[in-house]
């Protein structure tokens, strides 16, 4: 199931207010690869367990990754 049709190395960045390209800071290089991971991981149990539609795949990594980039409660 294709999302979007990506592979291959990905390139996260950020940009400043001018619209150049700038690194990420540390919080957001965090939520990119707890992202990534649960996106890995979410397309590997699908193999077993495909979603019922594109629409359901949609909405069920929005969720986790939602969830991912929450803030955490201490």
């Amino acid at each position: 199931m294709t999302l979007y049709p990506l592979a291959g190395p990905i390139v996260v960045t950020g940009r400043t207010e001018s619209g150049d390209v700038t690194t990420l800071d540390d919080d957001l290089v965090q939520h990119a690869e707890a992202v990534a991971h649960t996106v890995r991981d979410t397309l590997s149990e699908w193999r077993a367990r495909p979603p019922a539609s594109n629409e359901a795949a949609a909405k069920e990594l929005l969720a986790y990754a939602a969830r991912d980039v929450a803030p955490r409660q201490k």
